[in-house]
């Protein structure tokens, strides 16, 4: 049976990596994060998300040492930068967030004995160091040399990225095609009720939107 842990923020990437993942396999787990995000309204998304999906499990984690680090897009940190990226690393970079994630994703991974790994870095994630294609294929590496599954079956886990390579566009395209209901998504960096429409995520998600 082809298993996966889909990681799930609750916008429209994941979700239409949940939607994607429920097509390619069969049975579908999610993992959300609690971690002192300042948009933690996007968990309320996720559950309402793995719900509608029918998801195996869903599993929230809380990850609290990130509110001892600082970031804009952490609780207590700088204020959220208006306007698109830029080519440096974003001010609403989280040190290792996906290192952090894989890695819980990984341990659940291991314990379920799942095969497969879901994380929807695209293209336009590149600004940020963990969502390109150097650290996630060192990262199934780690994952694979750590897992007690791994040594015993012999088999390997995946880390599944479908959408690098791919643009925001791209995505909202296929989450159409796929039936994502993107008014149950949420990807707003302020955690705002309605969105801000002014960070970052919101104009990515605004303008892949405006395509469909």
């Amino acid at each position: 049976m082809k298993r996966v842990i889909v990681l799930l923020s609750g916008g429209m990437d994941s979700a239409t990596l949940l939607w994607l993942c429920k097509r390619e396999f069969q049975e579908v787990y999610a993992l959300s994060f609690d971690y002192g995000q300042k948009h933690k309204v996007e968990l309320k998304y996720a559950r309402e998300l793995a719900k509608i999906a029918q998801v195996k499990e869903h599993i929230v984690v809380e990850v609290p040492h990130y509110r001892l680090i600082t970031s804009a897009l952490l609780e207590g940190g700088p204020e959220i930068p208006k306007g698109p990226y830029g080519k440096e690393v974003p001010a609403t970079n989280v040190p290792m967030r996906n290192l952090v994630f894989l890695a819980i994703a990984g341990s659940f991974a291991d314990s379920y004995e799942i095969d497969h790994i879901a994380i929807g870095v695209h293209a336009l994630d590149t600004p940020y160091p963990d969502c390109r294609v150097e650290f996630i294929t060192a990262m199934e590496s780690a994952i694979n040399g750590a897992s007690s599954y791994v040594a015993k079956s012999k088999r390997r886990i995946h880390i599944y990225t479908p959408f690098l390579g791919m643009s925001k566009i791209d995505i909202a395209k296929l989450g159409k095609e796929l039936g994502v209901p993107f008014e149950k998504t949420y990807s707003c960096y302020m955690g705002t009720e309605p969105p801000c429409g002014v960070c970052a995520t919101c104009l990515q998600r605004e303008e892949a939107l405006s395509k469909l």
